[in-house]
């Protein structure tokens, strides 16, 4: 029982971790994706 409790919490810390990190900074993430996209655009159009 006691085992099980600490995997619990294991996965809780995990997945809130992965939350932080793609939805907290989700606007960031996709400016730097437009503006890759952009720049790869632009440098490959020239």
């Amino acid at each position: 029982m006691q085992n099980n409790k600490q995997d619990e919490n294991g996965r809780g810390k995990f997945a809130a971790v992965l939350k932080k990190i793609f939805v907290d900074n989700i606007g960031w993430k996709l400016l730097a994706i437009v503006s890759a996209a952009v720049i790869w655009t632009l440098s490959a159009g020239l």
